[in-house]
């Protein structure tokens, strides 16, 4: 692999640093891979723990590249780089259309964690569909944030899951027992069958994977955000509920060797291109139908036969799709 790199991308010659660092990211993955499934023994199914360990590596790596990139490494340098992050963020914060943004996004946070206090309290009986009540609150935080402000959208989606996987850290380890102990006690009333070992990952996987096409767009972001961003949002924010939803309501003619019906994988076809004339509407972007109605398909088809954690592979699949067409059509 780590050859095909250098064929495949041949700019990585031109730079030792790039290269070697391309050798020990392909060469890490074994090790990783094998390290994480030992360490989490039943929290991941051999296609999550792949996604996982690449995203690791991928972040280590982009990270590495940044690095190295910098003009310095002195520490005045460093210090200048960081406030002028911060002035941005403050300045970019402060318009009307980022506060309101901001203000519905906390509002819409607190309000999640009402729900999730309230179902422990009350011991309401936790099932699918309840748990689809998370996916609205992605769709009214990242409709708007793609559509307004996209820039803002990827800094608080970086920020809340770096936030989550440290609060999954603290619950796993008990470093904290004042943090770990009502970690566990609230979040373990909404774990479904799928998670099997010692990490809570549902929650983290929903905010990643709606949030991978944002972080893997190749340029720069402006608003309205281009189509292919809303990927994640369209296939598991709207298609996977409505799937899960219809499904167990409606579901009676199951897809061979699952527990998934094709009545759901419809319902969640439709809400996926309902959604999509919905955004094409709100954001002025010309969709060609049959191309989308075939990338909708498609994910809905690859959905049925996945029977592992869809919120990481889901967006990819229509990600790949939309950005492909965007590319040849």
């Amino acid at each position: 692999p780590a050859w095909c790199c250098i064929v495949l991308i041949p700019g990585l010659t031109t730079s030792r640093f790039r290269l070697y660092l391309t050798f020990w990211t392909v060469i890490l993955f074994r090790p990783l891979f094998n390290k994480i499934i030992s360490k989490f023994k039943k929290s991941f199914t051999f296609g999550e723990g792949c996604l996982v360990t690449q995203g690791i590596l991928l972040v280590l790596y982009t990270s590495a590249l940044r690095l190295y990139n910098l003009e310095s490494y002195k520490t005045l340098y460093m210090a200048k780089k960081v406030a002028h992050w911060i002035d941005w963020l403050i300045i970019h914060s402060s318009n009307p259309v980022s506060i309101s943004l901001l203000a519905s996004w906390a509002v819409l946070s607190g309000l999640s964690i009402l729900v999730v206090i309230l179902y422990k309290v009350k011991e309401w009986p936790v099932n699918t569909k309840t748990r689809k009540i998370f996916h609205l609150s992605v769709l009214l935080v990242y409709i708007p944030g793609l559509l307004y402000d996209p820039e803002l959208l990827y800094v608080a989606t970086v920020g809340a899951t770096v936030l989550f996987i440290l609060l999954e850290f603290f619950r796993w380890s008990g470093k904290l027992p004042w943090l770990s102990g009502p970690l566990s006690n609230y979040l373990s009333h909404f774990v479904d069958e799928k998670e099997g070992g010692s990490l809570i990952l549902t929650n983290i996987y929903l905010l990643v994977g709606v949030s991978l096409p944002l972080w893997l767009w190749p340029n720069e972001l402006h608003k309205p955000a281009p189509f292919p961003l809303y990927a994640g949002l369209i296939s598991v924010g709207v298609g996977d509920a409505a799937s899960s939803i219809v499904g167990t309501t409606l579901g009676r003619t199951h897809w061979p060797g699952s527990k998934k019906t094709l009545e759901g994988a419809l319902g969640g076809l439709l809400a996926q291109l309902g959604t999509g004339l919905l955004i094409g509407h709100l954001s002025g972007i010309p969709i060609k139908m049959s191309v989308f109605s075939t990338i909708c398909l498609a994910t809905s088809l690859f959905e049925l036969t996945v029977e592992q954690v869809d919120n990481l592979t889901l967006p990819l699949v229509m990600y790949s799709g939309l950005l492909l067409e965007s590319i040849l059509l």
